[in-house]
């Protein structure tokens, strides 16, 4: 039953990608789709054996101790229904179920966390689907692999019409970059965090587009909130890239490009102001939080990945000072000299192949293709990706934690991009393949 629970459940979704209506992409055929999951689903269990042999102590492997941990709050549901509930869905004095919470590794960060905690959120959803899971890794896998591959396709769903004639290059970008692929395929928070990162992209195309109902702002104030209680940074940073691209869309006003500082300015204003006459926290005490927070489980860890983030101070002119380096940090790295595990090489490969893609858009494209919905791709990709730089100084959880951004950095430049010469090069490897 171990081996048979969880093949059924990857024919159920094969079939599903191949059958169901909501799979039925402009510009991409289903064979195409159902290869990127079953290369989805390969890639997880490649991180599973990857986490297996990586780590010598399973409760500190990602993906094994959120399904560890859901056992026991699954347990609870027959030994104490209300305290099960309770846990499930975050309400009641967690003093009453300290003998559950204790009983898990990951309910309580070591670290401080100035946010939410993002753990909980992650092992209740892995106690949930112990329902049907029968008790299978392997379903738990699957069903956070197709979680990923759904969210992604509402994201090609959201974004293809900017693409004519690009849409396959589009299609390669969401769904076989191979960082996306690999962390988004195990029971990790990437699942969860790009199904409902693509429905709220989904939805604010919609907005952009002035397609929006009611119902659609109702769904988007869900949607922010679950992104909140997965990776706060992820949905925050949606925030100003929306406005500014709400502003530039608006005919009136000065050039697009001087709305886009405009409107960073701005946020950053807010940010001083909220600095100063805040006791408590501001968004430059909690980047440097952050970042101790991480140096911190390096040092535990002893993680040989740790690269130079500068001292991030938790004041507006720190953050303007170490702005440049972590931007380039979390497009560049890991460099080839980074390499000091054969673990990071896929990695610098991808940058490189990052790096060539970028140089081929801009080389052999034209101004005269951008549309104006590449200045919302810039502004989220530029900020995520700088913020991210900032306060992630091991190189394992950078290459991780901007895997949301690459699609809209790549996404920019695929806009220059002419069609007819991105339909010679695809031609051409099809022709080598064959």
């Amino acid at each position: 039953m171990e081996i048979v629970i969880p093949i059924l459940y990857f024919l159920f979704f094969c079939w599903g990608v191949y059958r169901w209506n909501f799979f039925n992409l402009q510009g991409l055929s289903r064979r195409f789709l159902v290869t990127a999951f079953v290369v989805k689903v390969f890639a997880g269990v490649i991180l599973t054996i990857v986490y297996t042999f990586h780590y010598e102590i399973r409760s500190e492997a990602d993906t094994f101790r959120y399904f560890d941990d859901s056992l026991q709050l699954h347990k609870a549901a027959f030994e104490n229904p209300k305290a099960y509930f309770k846990m499930l869905f975050g309400i009641g004095n967690e003093n009453d179920l300290m003998p559950y919470l204790d009983s898990m590794n990951n309910w309580f960060p070591a670290e401080r966390t100035t946010f939410y905690n993002d753990n909980r959120t992650v092992i209740r959803i892995n106690a949930f689907i112990r329902w049907f899971s029968f008790g299978s890794y392997y379903v738990h896998l699957l069903i956070f692999s197709f979680s990923a591959f759904y969210g992604l396709t509402f994201l090609y769903k959201a974004f293809h019409r900017y693409f004519p004639g690009k849409k396959i290059w589009l299609g390669l970008i969401l769904f076989f970059t191979p960082s996306i692929v690999f962390w988004s395929s195990g029971i990790l928070k990437e699942g969860p965090l790009l199904l409902i990162f693509g429905i709220t992209l989904n939805v604010l195309n919609k907005i952009f587009t002035k397609r929006a109902y009611w119902q659609h702002f109702v769904l988007l104030i869900f949607c922010f909130f679950f992104l909140f209680h997965l990776k706060f940074y992820v949905g925050l940073l949606l925030i100003p890239a929306t406005t500014g691209y709400l502003w530039i869309i608006n005919p009136k006003g000065p050039h697009p490009i001087l709305k886009s500082i405009l409107n960073f300015i701005g946020y950053y204003g807010f940010a001083v102001f909220w600095h100063v006459y805040s006791w408590n926290w501001s968004l430059f005490t909690v980047l440097k939080w952050k970042r101790q927070d991480f140096l911190g489980l390096a040092k535990s860890m002893n993680a040989k990945s740790v690269i130079e983030t500068g001292n991030l101070e938790d004041n507006p002119i720190s953050f303007l000072q170490h702005f440049p380096t972590g931007l380039i940090n979390a497009i560049t790295r890991p460099l080839p000299w980074d390499i000091y595990s054969i673990v990071l090489l896929p990695n610098v490969i991808e940058n490189f192949l990052i790096l060539l893609f970028i140089s081929t858009c801009i080389f052999l494209g034209k101004r005269k293709n951008f549309q104006s919905i590449g200045y919302f791709f810039l502004m989220y990709a530029i900020a995520l990706l700088t913020i991210i730089g900032m306060v992630t100084p091991i190189m394992g959880s950078l290459v991780r934690y901007k895997i949301p951004a690459i699609p809209f950095l790549l996404m920019f430049f695929l806009l220059f991009m002419e069609k007819e010469k991105g339909q010679k090069i695809i031609f051409w490897f099809n022709k080598r393949s064959a």
